[in-house]
């Protein structure tokens, strides 16, 4: 508090929740319009848990209260409407272009993909890297001659997906 109270005023409690950005904000109105206020952590006091998880008078448990004095409350009460009714500012993320990401290529004429870019007898590998290529919109072509089979993709999408079956195949991380 930065002032002391006077012989006829108490602290009321203004404010109390667990939002930093409401606190924040509200601690800097009141220090700028000269209010003096008393703050606290909630949570950080040493009075034990109640036993009951459930108590009938809810407060939360961690947080912050705002105290004022009861000559500066109409005041006080006036910049935490203003506050509150604001739109909450900088929560949405700016839009940002994806680095790396480039686009999918894909080359419809071309009616079966010539380009192998696995091949192997493995059936559940093979279902995963099929799921995985389709997933990445990556048209392909599957033979199965002599319990092998062969994934094909065109041209135009050989290098996402040499780069996909590489990631299945050896557990990597992208490149």
């Amino acid at each position: 508090m930065s002032s002391s109270p006077g012989p006829r005023a108490s602290l009321i409690l203004l404010w109390a929740g667990e939002d930093p950005a409401v606190y924040a904000a509200l601690m800097e109105r009141l220090n700028a319009a000269g209010l003096p206020c008393k703050n606290m952590a909630i949570g950080g006091d040493e009075i034990a848990p109640l036993a009951d998880p459930l108590p009938i008078d809810w407060k939360p448990r961690f947080g912050f209260e705002v105290a004022v004095l009861s000559t500066d409350l109409t005041a006080a009460q006036q910049i935490l409407e203003k506050l509150l009714a604001e739109e909450p500012q900088d929560l949405e993320i700016p839009e940002q272009p994806l680095a790396g990401v480039k686009e999918v290529l894909t080359d419809s004429t071309e009616p079966n993909p010539t380009i192998e870019v696995w091949t192997g007898e493995d059936e559940k590998m093979a279902e995963f890297l099929t799921a995985a290529l389709q997933e990445n919109e990556i048209p392909m072509h599957l033979e199965n001659p002599a319990d092998q089979t062969h994934i094909y993709v065109s041209a135009a999408n050989e290098a996402r997906a040499r780069e996909i079956v590489r990631e299945v195949t050896e557990g990597a991380p992208p490149n």
